[in-house]
């Protein structure tokens, strides 16, 4: 499972706004809103592409189980 507070957190911290991150990673606002709330999941392209845009893992921004 995605830690969403982790997207979030790294999104505000770039100083990006949703629509901003949905436009770099080829999705929509609103399911970067989704995401951040922890209502769907990214498929693993898309996790892969904002762990790329952030310069962090794929593991980083999991959960810890």
């Amino acid at each position: 499972m995605v830690d969403e507070k982790k997207i979030k957190a790294l999104r505000e911290k770039a100083g990006l706004t949703g629509e901003e991150l949905g436009f770099a990673v080829g999705i929509s606002q609103s399911l970067v809103a989704h995401i951040e709330r922890g209502f769907k999941q990214p498929n693993i392209e898309v996790l892969a592409r904002i762990a790329e845009k952030f310069g962090v893992t794929v593991d980083e921004l999991l959960k810890k189980q």
